[in-house]
């Protein structure tokens, strides 16, 4: 719920404010880290929708995963936040500057107008998440969702520093 809440607080900011994301009235360290936030809210709606499609046995369980009501609000949410998802990314805010506190490639300012297409896909993949959630048809809303998922990985592998795999340490033998 208390993601809900947030993302509604992010998606009313956001309207409120307009769309641009100023450096000089925030710190470039602000701006990371409202970025930063965005892309979890962002996840954490993709993740809850695809639990909702992917249902449980348990009746109980599944009452817990969700409403075709709450799936429209968090398409809504995404989609919101997919608008404006390029003026979370100002100059000045990308690896060099702030190394090991982005993922940001530098390619994002380097090929601005790829960076901004490839936002403008996404919104157009929320667009269509809206659309099928507004369905409430479990069908139609997995394939919007497959759009997304193309289109936030298209961007990830283009724009983002992969993760650092976390590895083992192994054991002593005793």
């Amino acid at each position: 719920m208390k993601n809900l809440v947030r993302a509604f607080v992010l998606a009313v900011a956001g309207i409120g404010f307009g769309t641009a994301l100023a450096v000089d009235t925030a710190s470039a360290a602000d701006v990371v880290q409202v970025r930063q936030s965005v892309m979890k809210e962002m996840a954490g709606h993709g993740k809850a929708i695809k639990k909702y499609l992917k249902g449980h046995k348990n009746p109980k369980k599944a009452s817990r995963l969700g409403t075709p009501g709450d799936v429209e609000f968090r398409a809504a949410a995404m989609g919101g936040l997919a608008n404006r998802l390029a003026s979370f990314f100002p100059k000045g805010t990308g690896a060099g500057e702030y190394a090991g506190k982005t993922r940001a490639k530098a390619e994002i300012w380097a090929d601005w107008a790829g960076f901004q297409a490839a936002a403008k896909k996404l919104a157009g993949a929320a667009g269509k998440l809206e659309a099928a959630a507004a369905t409430g048809d479990k069908a139609k809303i997995g394939a919007a969702m497959k759009g997304i998922g193309k289109s936030c990985g298209g961007c990830h592998r283009k724009f983002q520093v992969p993760k650092k795999k976390k590895t083992k340490k192994m054991k002593k033998a005793s």
